[in-house]
Formats: C-alpha cells, structure tokens, sequence
C-alpha cells in the first residue's frame, strides 16, 4: 500500500514538469509568417491570393496589396493558389530560428487554356 501511494505522489509530481516541456517544444514551433504574394512576370501584389494550411483546414486570404499574415508551425506545408495562377506549395523549413518570419511568394502565370 505505501509503495502504491510513493509511485502515485511521484506521478503528482513528475506530470506538470512532462506537460511544461511538452508545451515549451509546441510553443518554440509556433510561426508568425508575414508576406507578400506577388505575380513572378510584373512583380505586383496580388489580391485574393488563397494560402492554406495543408492537412489542417487553416488559411487567410491576401490583401488588395498582396499582404497576408497566418500562424503555422515549423514543417507546415502552404499551398498558395490563385485563378490564372499555377498553385505553389511552400515548406516551412523546420530549423527556423526566432518565432516570426517574412516571405515574398511570386506567383506565375497558367497559360492552360
């Protein structure tokens, strides 16, 4: 009986110090990816841009200047995808350094009829 309650105060113990270094591993995953959507020929925003988030249904939307902001963790892959526009899937590299970053994604032209 007392090695049964040793074994559950241990458990008591050890179990917030498991869950704190869980979530500091899932907090320094956490990105803040800024960016600029751009057409690869002229090199102007693009507006209506659609980036999501493969495998999670997460995703924003660029601005009419082609800004756009989204929260994502490190090896995500993006899909950028826009009408006239050959879609691009983007990785976000796993070895990242800070918990913010920016990126410029130019966009070519589908010429398919």
């Amino acid at each position: 009986m007392k090695k049964n309650v040793l074994y559950l105060l241990v458990f008591l113990f050890a179990m917030p110090v498991v869950a704190k270094a869980q979530f500091e591993n899932f907090k320094d995953s956490v990105i803040q990816l800024y960016g600029v959507v751009m057409s690869a020929d002229s090199l102007r925003g693009l507006p209506g841009v659609s980036i999501s988030v493969k495998g999670r249904n997460q995703g924003t939307i660029s601005s009419d200047q082609g800004v756009f902001s989204i929260v994502v963790l490190k090896g995500d892959n993006l899909e950028f995808t826009s009408i006239g526009y050959k879609p691009k899937l983007v990785t976000i590299p796993r070895d990242l350094d800070g918990n913010q970053q920016s990126m410029i994604q130019l966009m070519v032209e589908d010429t398919v009829y």
